[in-house]
């Protein structure tokens, strides 16, 4: 039998996988793609470099090419360009929309005529340097709004009707409308705008400007336009204490429009004036005046508030009214709107025979009275600490300290504990108060040992001799003719605008809290106004309070108006530090509305913002 012959092979072995994969990506194909000289003109169409546009704009001597289906479709389209593009009207100028042709091209128009859009006539020149930022809004949806270009772009949304600028610009008026910049946009609004378009914003811009016309310099006024100007001078709410400030505003605009030879202008400014609530001094600078009439300045003074116009019928004032000039009582500014006061006394009513208890309460009617007749509200309450037998409780109360805003406290006679408890957590949560500084009343107990009280006054020996003093004069001169002229300055806080004299007869001693600021001094160098360094408290020095009802000896001042200047600038803090409350708070900030990083000068705009009505039109 043969034998089998068995051939042997070796299998070769499988290849191994990983040596597999290294062997595909060897064999990979990477060619890049020719770089071609044409590359640059792939990118997507630009206003700015007119690469393959198809019409084109004209502003004076400037040339915008666009691309019809780019400016004239699509959610930021032109409505205006849309209808040029499609029916070829024309424009008021009489140019007409020309189509594009094979004609000879013009410099750089990419080899075609276009045609093109004289917008020369319809777009004021003051836009025309904001036109290409609304050009990239269509190409690229790109804004970044700002108080210089805001009003501009509203105007180009305006005129070529493009909606959704239109509301982004609105929207953004809204939300940068603030005291920096209500100024700007008020007088961009007046050159640029017009209809109901320009009279939202104008008042909205009015209104903020208004309601902190203290807070701005000379020459930010003095930038707007006289109408605007003249129109916020003659409201009731401009934010002032005194109509004094509006008298240093107007002569410095009435001095610079009279120098740019319009004197006529200055005169309408100088109508704005209520001639009869400046002070006596300022009454003297007015009569120096050769554009205000004399007679003018007669009848203010004459015609008392009280006595309505009864006397308006004298020879002599027909002219004067027919001029334009203010005649008749005074109709008061509203420094105290959107004030809730507390005119809190405390006085034993039981103290029959006591004369200070009558003057007392006759001053703290005094100052509520004013606050009512100057816009403001006030509640009266005696907070004197009566007996527990006392038929009023002690923990009665007809104030609701949680509505008030400033607190005025006339407190010869010690208050209830309960009383200055709520007065205590009525400070801490930002409430304003202003005191008449008594030896005794909260010059002592818990006020004073948690050193609420600013100013703290002691008595001296018995047999120091009574004196005479007067609100010092700059550099605290002793001249008889320069005691009673007032250290009142042209910036905020401006106490003592209004306050031409005050006089005082008093043998006290003054001491103050650490870090005290005083706002205001006597002649002899004691403080007559002082500020608390860390709480919205301010103190009176007690030396007016016997005059503060006319004293007949001492004779009529300006303790009243003193009074109320201080009230005024409390209560805008008190506005301020809550107004920091509310934007500090979760619920606010996640709103939009929490300003509280941005310091005191953020709150200023905050309330502003949210103080103002703030622009609602559509397109």
């Amino acid at each position: 039998m043969a034998g089998l012959a068995v051939e042997a092979t070796i299998i070769p072995p499988l290849p191994n996988p990983g040596l597999w994969q290294q062997a595909k990506r060897s064999a990979r194909v990477d060619v890049p793609y020719p770089e071609l000289p044409s590359d640059a003109d792939t990118e997507l169409p630009s206003w700015r470099t007119g690469l393959h546009s198809d019409w084109q704009l004209r502003l004076g001597p400037t040339v915008y090419r666009i691309h019809k289906v780019l400016t004239g479709h699509g959610p930021r389209a032109s409505a205006f360009l849309c209808s040029a593009f499609t029916t070829g009207q024309q424009l008021a100028s009489g140019a007409p929309h020309q189509a594009c042709t094979p004609s000879a091209p013009e410099e750089g128009a990419q080899g075609s005529s276009c045609g093109e859009t004289d917008l020369s006539h319809i777009i004021p020149e003051q836009v025309w340097p904001v036109f290409g930022q609304a050009l990239d809004y269509i190409y690229s949806e790109e804004l970044r709004l700002s108080e210089e270009n805001a009003v501009p772009l509203l105007r180009c949304a305006d005129v070529l009707q493009i909606r959704s600028l239109f509301l982004r610009c609105i929207d953004g008026i809204n939300e940068l409308l603030n005291v920096t910049s209500a100024p700007r946009i008020l007088a961009d609004s007046g050159v640029m705008l017009g209809g109901p378009l320009a009279d939202q914003i104008q008042k909205a811009a009015s209104d903020v400007i208004a309601e902190h016309f203290d807070s701005y310099e000379p020459e930010q006024l003095q930038r707007l336009p006289t109408a605007s100007l003249t129109q916020i001078l003659r409201r009731d709410d401009v934010g002032v204490m005194h109509e004094n400030e509006v008298f240093d505003c107007i002569a410095e605009a009435a001095s610079r429009l009279e120098a740019l030879g319009r004197a006529e202008e200055a005169v309408q400014l100088w109508q704005c004036l209520r001639f009869g609530a400046l002070s006596n001094s300022y009454v003297v600078r007015a009569a120096s005046i050769d554009a205000i009439p004399k007679m003018a300045l007669i009848w203010s003074k004459v015609v008392h508030r009280k006595y309505g116009n009864q006397m308006l019928q004298g020879p002599g004032i027909e002219p004067i009214l027919a001029e334009g000039w203010p005649v008749g009582p005074p109709r008061p500014r509203k420094p105290f709107k959107d004030l809730v006061c507390a005119v809190m006394y405390s006085v034993d009513t039981d103290a029959r025979n006591d004369q200070d208890v009558e003057r007392n309460i006759t001053a703290a009617t005094l100052v509520a009275e004013e606050i009512e007749f100057l816009g403001g509200r006030a509640i009266l309450e005696n907070i004197f600490a009566r007996p527990p037998s006392a038929r009023d409780s002690p923990d009665t109360s007809i104030i609701n300290m949680d509505q008030v805003d400033v607190a005025f406290v006339l407190a010869p006679w010690t208050p209830s504990e309960k009383r200055i408890s709520r007065l205590i957590n009525f400070v801490d949560q930002g409430g304003g108060a202003v005191l008449l500084s008594f030896i005794g009343g909260l010059s002592k107990g818990v006020w004073r040992d948690l050193e609420y009280e600013p100013l703290i006054t002691g008595k001296v020996a018995d047999n120091t001799p009574y004196e005479d003093v007067y609100l010092s004069s700059h550099g605290h001169t002793i001249e008889m003719s320069s005691l009673k002229r007032s250290q009142d300055t042209l910036t905020p806080p401006r106490i003592l605008c209004g306050v031409d004299s005050i006089n005082g007869r008093r043998r006290i001693t003054s001491k103050l809290v650490e870090g005290a600021k005083v706002l205001a001094k006597w002649s002899d160098g004691q403080p007559l106004v002082v500020q608390h360094p860390e709480k919205n408290v301010f103190s009176v020095s007690q030396r007016v309070s016997r005059i503060f009802e006319l004293d007949e000896d001492l004779g009529h001042d300006d303790t009243l108006q003193l009074v109320l200047n201080v009230m005024v600038q409390a209560g805008k803090e008190a506005k301020r530090l809550r107004a920091l409350r509310r934007a500090s708070l979760p619920s606010v900030a996640a709103n939009g509305a929490g300003l509280a990083a941005a310091g005191s000068a953020g709150a200023l705009d905050f309330l502003a913002v949210t103080s103002a009505g703030g622009v609602n039109v559509s397109l």
